[in-house]
């Protein structure tokens, strides 16, 4: 280490001396950022502007629905009906404003730049893309065959059937779930963005700010995933294995890129499964999936209106799911853990000595 004459280290060795930072204390980087005080106005400032933004959004559906003849208001924003362009637009576009009210939160509570909540590079890492890609062809494969291989055949399946036709009322006709499934290919990537970054990029970094070890500040997001759904367990086991599976993906590989990709799959798969199988044993399963993948604080988090109808189809179609979850995510920290170097329990992180991102300017 060269010194000047006085003894003290020199610049390069200064940013020589700066320690690898993993994900969850990217926070840290500036002594600034890493107040107390800045962690508690980021998770503030998020779920405040998160709760003003979605009452926006309901209270203008509300307006607008009251408007047009022969709409049941309050029926079509609170009916839980996964073939309904209506609910599942109004709950997709409600998870999808996490999005703004991350960025408030990373910005306006936490003060520092919001490439820090991204990943350890300090921005979107496009290298990921075509592992993003076959992440999100195969989740898709592995949640519709977990389904239906559970699910298929038998009395129990028959009766799910029944049971879910009694709740979602007739079969949709085809110009409607074709309109469900553009807003679910459009408005569920949103979510997700929304939802990882709120999730992992201001709950996981605010925890970790005061916390080196990531298990509690990967909990605090998962614990989350709970908020405003209903405890039980086919919705409650995908719910906690989809935060735990975000958190740890977040940690391991250093940023939100395939915590983006595994909730937007899920989220897709699941209303996929739902709006196309209404009225079966699969959409049974897949309605408990599709409240567990919803963002907290939507109507669809409470809802599972195929699920509660056929409970057996619900909790086989919830525990398939979890497990698909949790296989998919060891095989990716394996790959992660191969093609970056680092053993099982290491992170990706931003390298030691790499300069800090630059202060917020107003």
């Amino acid at each position: 280490m060269s010194t000047d004459p006085a003894g003290t280290p020199d610049a390069a060795s200064t940013l020589d001396s700066i320690p690898a930072t993993p994900y969850h204390r990217l926070a840290t980087l500036r002594p600034a950022w890493a107040r107390p005080s800045k962690a508690l106005l980021s998770l503030g400032a998020a779920f405040l502007a998160y709760m003003v933004l979605s009452s926006v959004v309901l209270v203008l559906a509300v307006l607008m629905l009251a408007v047009l003849p022969g709409v049941n208001s309050a029926g079509g924003v609170t009916s839980g009906d996964p073939t309904s362009p209506l609910d599942v637009g109004l709950a997709l576009v409600m998870g999808a404003m996490w999005l703004p009210a991350g960025i408030v939160g990373v910005r306006v509570g936490g003060w520092r730049p919001l490439g820090t909540a991204w990943s350890v590079a300090a921005r979107l890492r496009r290298d990921r893309a075509p592992l993003l890609a076959g992440v999100g062809a195969g989740l898709v494969t592995v949640v519709v065959a977990a389904l239906a291989g559970v699910l298929s055949g038998g009395a129990d399946a028959t009766a799910a059937a029944d049971a879910a036709s009694a709740v979602t009322g007739p079969a949709a006709s085809m110009p409607q779930l074709l309109l469900v499934v553009l807003l679910v290919v459009v408005l569920a990537p949103l979510q997700a963005v929304g939802l990882e970054l709120a999730l992992r990029g201001v709950v996981l970094q605010a925890v970790g700010t005061w916390l080196r070890s990531p298990v509690l500040p990967v909990l605090a997001g998962t614990a989350v995933m709970l908020v405003g759904r209903e405890l039980t367990a086919a919705v409650v086991l995908p719910a906690l294995a989809l935060g735990l599976c975000a958190g740890v993906l977040a940690w391991k590989s250093g940023g939100l890129e395939l915590p983006i990709a595994l909730a937007a799959m899920a989220t897709v798969g699941a209303h996929l499964v739902a709006a196309l199988g209404a009225g079966t044993g699969a959409g049974a399963g897949a309605g408990a999936l599709g409240a567990a993948v919803a963002a907290p604080g939507t109507s669809a988090a409470a809802l599972a209106a195929p699920a509660a109808a056929a409970p057996e189809a619900a909790l086989a179609g919830g525990i398939g799911a979890a497990i698909a979850l949790l296989l998919v995510t060891a095989a990716l920290s394996l790959w992660i853990g191969r093609r970056a170097g680092v053993r099982l329990l290491e992170p990706v992180t931003r390298p030691a000595g790499e300069d800090v991102p630059a202060h917020v300017h107003v």
